[in-house]
């Protein structure tokens, strides 16, 4: 069962216990996932946190039944989920701005959004394998221990770098994950592969490359559907993006950084990897230096 089923069969099962409690550890451990995993799959699909997300659903399931029912205020706070009218009531105002008994005589019928919509709705934002709504995050200088090759062998590269790491394992490694950094000249392409370490300090065999310290443009990958279109997806979200944000280079030379953690599974369905294309703002990018 592939990563996508797992977040659908979690979706409705939190719709069908709206009345039980429900922590995100929990349901990370009913659905097989680690709880870190768990969160950034599902705010990636859904749009919104956990907690969030169940609070919004038992609120709209309060909504249905003060508009279709004629159960009493305390009644439906308890089906959603609520321990008490004061503590429903509360949390109704606040996401609505006025209580239920008011929304009852507006006799109002909102319209919730299936677990199926919301699966679609994901799907159609992804081009290829490509999720083409990034996240800008920023990272300071990440020293990475690797090996060096042709963009275009990038598996001979890391094949070179998990051979040297089963014979000098690195001491200093920050984590697993995995840093592939690309640097473009022309119709050339050069590739680092390796792991962040904490430091300098590493046997011979190795090259140490720093990753220069940037705002990116996340774009989460899933091998599993093909690639192929993250250049023009990065290449149309650069052009229509509402704050100013233009490509960063390195040297006038174009780069990107690929990042692979624990949601990272070949190309296994539901699996994960982050594609970083470095950005600023103000500039258009031709002679900035990195």
């Amino acid at each position: 069962m592939s990563n996508f089923d797992n977040i659908k069969n979690a979706l409705e099962y939190i719709d069908s216990h709206l009345d039980e409690p429900m922590s995100f550890e929990t349901l990370a451990r009913r659905f097989h996932f680690s709880p870190y995993y768990f969160h950034r799959m599902f705010s990636v699909i859904v749009g919104k946190a956990i907690t969030a997300y169940i609070r919004d659903r038992r609120l709209m399931r309060a909504c249905i039944q003060l508009a279709d029912t004629d159960k009493s205020i305390l009644g439906v706070g308890l089906d959603c989920g609520y321990s008490s009218a004061q503590a429903f009531s509360r949390a109704f105002r606040g996401a609505y701005g006025l209580p239920p008994s008011e929304y009852r005589r507006q006799e109002f019928v909102p319209v919730i959004v299936t677990v199926d919509e919301m699966i679609m709705k994901f799907t159609n934002r992804i081009r290829g394998g490509v999720f083409v709504n990034p996240k800008i995050i920023k990272r300071n200088e990440i020293i990475i221990a690797c090996t060096v090759g042709d963009g275009f062998n990038t598996l001979e590269v890391w094949q070179a770098f998990e051979k040297l790491n089963g014979e000098k394992p690195l001491r200093n490694k920050l984590s697993d994950n995995g840093y592939e950094f690309r640097l473009h000249d022309g119709e050339k392409c050069v590739v680092y592969t390796g792991y962040a370490v904490s430091d300098e300090q590493v046997d011979d065999g190795y090259t140490v490359f720093k990753i220069p310290a940037s705002a990116y443009a996340s774009f989460d990958v899933y091998p599993a559907n093909g690639y192929d279109s993250e250049n023009e997806a990065m290449y149309e979200w650069l052009a229509s993006n509402g704050e100013g944000y233009t490509e960063r280079l390195l040297d006038n030379r174009h780069y990107c950084v690929e990042f692979y953690d624990e949601r990272f599974n070949g190309n296994e369905a539901g699996s994960i990897m982050e594609i970083w294309y470095p950005i600023e703002k103000g500039l258009t990018g031709g002679d900035v230096k990195g």
